[in-house]
């Protein structure tokens, strides 16, 4: 019985490393701050904290969605039941 406890190393635990597990340890969710909070309870956001998605232009676009060759194919008469 000793020696299986022996042959255990210390804190060699394979469970996921949480808040409560860890020392000083926090995760978050990688949203960052966008702003402040101020004295009164309220928020203030920063918009140069902001996040903004540039999306190119897509008039004119030749590449169509991927849809399977085993689809059956639908007409118009088909789809409006």
């Amino acid at each position: 019985m000793f020696g299986v406890i022996k042959s255990i190393p210390r804190g060699a635990s394979r469970l996921p490393l949480t808040s409560k597990r860890g020392h000083n340890y926090y995760k978050g969710t990688g949203s960052g701050a966008m702003g402040r909070h101020t004295k009164k309870g309220g928020y203030i956001i920063d918009w140069n904290k902001v996040r903004t998605f540039v999306v190119p232009d897509l008039e004119n676009f030749n590449l169509e969605p991927y849809v399977s060759r085993k689809t059956p194919f639908l007409s118009k008469s088909n789809t409006t039941q």
